[in-house]
């Protein structure tokens, strides 16, 4: 059977347009390549070569057959005495790679890739004219079919031409082509000269650039490389396979880059005169006519077209340094600039935009109350329309910028300059809907928006300290009911996505501010403003936080919301210890009754406030009485600090004499919140511990089972303990409480107000539903409490605490004997009885049996008895596999099937549910 030969077939070429010499073009998102070559079809090959041939044709690929543990042998012609060949062969060659031997037998040093998978890609550089050979080895035991070519680079006839017309940086010339399997490469011969600057773009495989003695001088693997040219003209481009992909289809365009000649000329544009969008020649000469900043882009019907800025200087000596990378408000001399979009092998159509950034035409006249007077909808009309306003403000204050996105629109990315074109603040992605900006620059300044479309937008402008169009903002007090404690309440004029409000001088210096939306609050936000321009509060998705407001001045707020639609709630109180509390005054003693509170609204709050010597330790609380977190906890002291604040959270303070502590409705969605109680302990003075903590000593080596029952009227159990440096403590605490809401806490007199940091309490991992483990970190001993509270359990709550042994296996969970019952139906939970000796609520147990996908079963303790021989367990049977368990503690060693003290095999048996 004879070999098949495929003779390559010529790329097709498609010439660029002409070059339009409008002020602007645009791209249009994702144009198709119109105009582009269209690749050759790809080469057949026979379905079943044959043996090898002895010699190959130039870029004529060969389908044959190499025999096991046999090797091929194929002449090459070279003309030249001087020259390059590459070499393609395709197939599983593993092991076999190629070798070129000269006319006078000896092997040729060829260059090929380091990746194994790639060694039937070779380049020889050849110092005489004649026949080579290209010799390769199978190794294997099968048959290896390949296809192969070879490429003489320099002193083939086959390359097309590439004339200085189809160079154009402007409108190049797009080649089109197809490398088949096998195919060494297609070859390009250009008349680009030493010196030049060629901008060469190639998609989908490889290109190289040779000069006249076969030196590589650049390659690109990548969309586009420019390539200043060394070495000696002329100069060819071979189109070969990449790395992974030696075949398909490919386009290749080759330009000039350092004779910008005939890309279109652009001047300085007025504002509200767009360039035009439809020109898609690559580049753009910028003719800038003065020293300056100016704002320029590239710009389509669907947004940017990036590209790169050169001088047009620097390019004709084959500089290729970029300006204004990334940066649109760009510092230019005056002269000629060259933009070139992202280089690419299909025409993209933009416009090009240049205005100085002192540029004034076009610009009308803004205002700085548009709270009041109104921000109008507005189109662009077209990408690169941008819009000029004169604003009346004066230096030295500040404004809110506003950008609000309209129903089918858009938010604008704009700019505030002030008469020497300084910027003085931006916005410049769609996230950039609110800012307040200070006006340091010289008057008149002026607001930019960027037009990338034909879209709405809206951008509203009002001056701060202007309450024009601001709602008058009265504060509202504590408690519950109509009038003023409901707050100011309204919805958004139409087509507006924010309210404005103004504060009187005479507000507090520290406030509990808060809002609510009638929808999702996500993408709502409440900001607070002082007069100089500074926000000095901002406030999230519908919370309620302190505000440490500016005293003795007015301020505004405005709500900003995304979506818009909403009726909203505000509400603004008195945080400081003077304020009118509507709870009682806490009395700060352990065993009193909690504060209960009620919420019939979300915008509701509630205060007490409490007298304390500077030296005590206090903590504040609350407790849900549900299942459910009920307040959001602020405490404030006597200097408007806020030593804490947050959900269910416990509150340490120190250090003041007097205190607020406020609780607020949280709920986002509005619903009507739960009823709670708020406590506020002093837990020790400058003499000691509470009496009610003295009271019960504990030790960190163990300690228990003790018990009791928090109630509404006596809501804390406290204990003291001393801990040493790195002493680890776990209490196991078990109630009647089906969630486990309630709250272990160990606090100590070292960092009291700094949040604890010495002590550090978290779920044990074995036991996360009753176990907390407690670490001391300081480093001298340790003077503590143990707290125990009601945190979202229900109340009354009966609990039993036991603080583990220190160590592991028997030694922490004791030894059990039995486990009665012993048998149990594999339907929901079961309550058994281990008996043994050492058992304490912290025993970790667990059953197990051989089959992995049972997993185990957790054992949970509910209860023990004072010597520690009985242990009233849970054991969850739902759902698991029938048979016999081990009952085992953890960190025992053992042997399946050999008892040891702690480990009882066969101790449980599962039973299939009946019926």
């Amino acid at each position: 059977m004879t070999p098949t030969r495929t003779p390559t077939q010529a790329p097709t070429r498609t010439p660029g347009p002409t070059p339009t010499h409008s002020q602007s073009p645009s791209p249009s998102g994702s144009a198709s390549p119109s105009g582009s070559a269209s690749p050759s079809p790809r080469p057949s090959s026979s379905p079943s070569p044959g043996a090898c041939p002895a010699g190959l044709e130039p870029q004529v690929v060969v389908n044959c057959r190499v025999a096991p543990r046999s090797t091929a042998q194929f002449d090459l012609a070279v003309a030249h005495s001087r020259d390059l060949v590459m070499v393609r062969v395709s197939g599983q060659l593993y092991r076999a790679a190629p070798e070129l031997f000269g006319p006078d037998g000896r092997r040729i040093a060829c260059q090929s890739p380091a990746d194994p998978a790639e060694r039937g890609r070779i380049r020889c550089l050849t110092e005489a004219a004649g026949t080579y050979k290209l010799r390769l080895d199978n190794a294997g035991t099968e048959t290896l079919s390949i296809a192969l070519s070879y490429l003489p680079v320099l002193s083939t006839g086959t390359c097309e031409g590439v004339a200085a017309a189809d160079m154009s940086p402007a409108s190049p010339t797009v080649y089109g082509g197809n490398v088949p399997v096998g195919l060494a490469g297609t070859c390009y011969r250009t008349d680009f000269a030493s010196g030049d600057l060629m901008r060469l773009i190639a998609s989908s495989l490889d290109a190289s650039v040779f000069d006249a003695t076969a030196r590589e001088i650049c390659t690109t693997s990548t969309a586009y490389s420019d390539c200043r040219l060394t070495g000696a003209a002329p100069y060819r481009v071979v189109v070969h396979g990449a790395w992974g992909n030696d075949r398909g289809s490919y386009q290749l365009a080759l330009t000039r880059l350092s004779q910008p000649d005939d890309c279109p000329v652009v001047e300085p544009q007025a504002f509200g005169t767009g360039p035009d969008l439809t020109d898609t020649t690559r580049c753009r000469t910028l003719r800038v006519p003065a020293d300056g900043r100016y704002l320029l882009r590239g710009t389509g019907d669907r947004g940017w077209k990036s590209g790169f800025l050169y001088r047009a200087d620097a390019l004709r000596r084959g500089d290729t340094t970029k300006l204004c990378e990334n940066e649109d408000y760009c510092g230019l001399t005056a002269g000629d600039y060259v933009y070139t979009v992202n280089p690419s092998t299909y025409p993209v159509p933009y416009g090009m935009v240049l205005r100085s950034v002192t540029e004034t035409r076009g610009c009308t006249t803004g205002r700085d109350d548009q709270m009041a007077s109104g921000a109008p909808v507005e189109n662009f009309g077209a990408a690169g329309k941008d819009i000029c306003r004169t604003l009346p403000t004066a230096s030295g204050e500040a404004v809110y910028v506003l950008n609000g996105a309209t129903a089918g629109g858009g938010t604008a990315r704009y700019r505030l300059l002030d008469a020497a074109g300084t910027e003085q603040c931006r916005g410049q992605t769609v996230y950039d809907t609110y800012q307040v900006c200070r006006l340091t620059g010289t008057a008149p300044f002026r607001l930019l928006a960027e037009a990338e479309g034909a879209f709405d937008h809206r951008l509203l402008v009002q001056r701060v300290g202007e309450t024009a169009g601001c709602t008058p903002w009265g504060a509202s007090g504590y408690g519950t009911g109509s009038g003023l404690r409901t707050g100011l309440s309204g919805r958004p004029a139409d087509g507006a996505l924010e309210n404005c409000f103004a504060v009187p001088a005479d507000h507090p210096v520290t406030e509990l501010i808060g809002y609510r939306l009638s929808g999702p609050q996500y993408q709502s936000v409440l900001h607070l403003v002082d007069p100089s321009g500074n926000e000095f509060c901002r406030i999230v998705a519908g919370r309620t936080d302190t505000c440490h407001s500016p005293a003795g001045r007015p301020y505004t707020a405005v709500l900003t919301n995304g979506l818009g639609r909403f009726d909203f709630t505000v509400v603004r109180r008195d945080a400081t210890p003077a304020a009118a509390c509507d709870l009682p005054a806490a009395s700060g003693r352990i065993g009193s009754p909690s504060t209960g509170f009620t919420f019939e609204s979300s915008v509701d709050a509630h205060c007490t406030t409490f007298d304390a010597a500077a030296a005590d330790l206090l903590q504040a609380s609350t407790h849900a009485n549900t299942d459910q977190a009920t307040a959001w906890l602020t405490v404030v002291d006597a200097d408007g600090r806020t030593p804490c604040a947050g959900w269910a959270k416990d509150c340490r303070v120190t250090g003041s004499t007097r205190y607020l502590a406020a609780v607020a409705s949280q709920d986002p969605l509005d619903r009507t919140p739960l009823p709670g109680g708020l406590d506020v302990w002093r837990l020790a003075t400058a003499d000691g511990w509470a009496p009610e903590c003295t009271a019960h000593p504990v030790s960190a080596d163990g300690f228990g089972p003790l018990g009791g029952t928090l109630s509404d009227d006596a809501p804390l159990y406290c204990a003291v303990l001393e801990m040493q440096p790195g002493q680890r403590l776990d209490v196991a605490a078990v109630t009647d409480d089906r969630l486990e809401g309630a709250r272990l806490s160990v606090a100590g007199r070292e960092n009291w107000a700094d949040g604890d940091t010495a002590y550090t309490c978290a779920r044990d991992s074995w036991l996360p539903w009753i176990s907390t483990v407690c670490t001391y970190k300081g480093t001298g001993t340790g003077h503590a409490v143990l707290l125990f509270s009601p945190g979202q359990a229900h109340l009354p709550l009966a609990f039993t605490l036991q603080g583990a042994r220190p160590g592991t296996g028997t030694a922490r969970s004791g030894v059990p004997e039995a486990i009665t019952p012993a048998t149990a139906t594999g339907s929901g939970y079961v309550e058994a009885t281990v008996r043994g000796t050492g058992l304490s609520l912290n025993s970790q147990l667990r059953l197990t049996n051989d089959q992995l996908w049972c997993g185990g079963l957790d054992v949970r303790p509910l209860g023990v008895n004072a010597d520690g021989t009985e242990l009233r367990v849970r054991i969850n049977v739902a759902g698991t596999c029938t048979g016999d368990f081990d009952l085992v503690v953890a960190g025992v060693s053992y042997q399946k099937g050999v008892p040891v003290p702690g480990y009882l095999p066969r101790a449980f048996t599962v039973l299939a549910p009946t019926g």
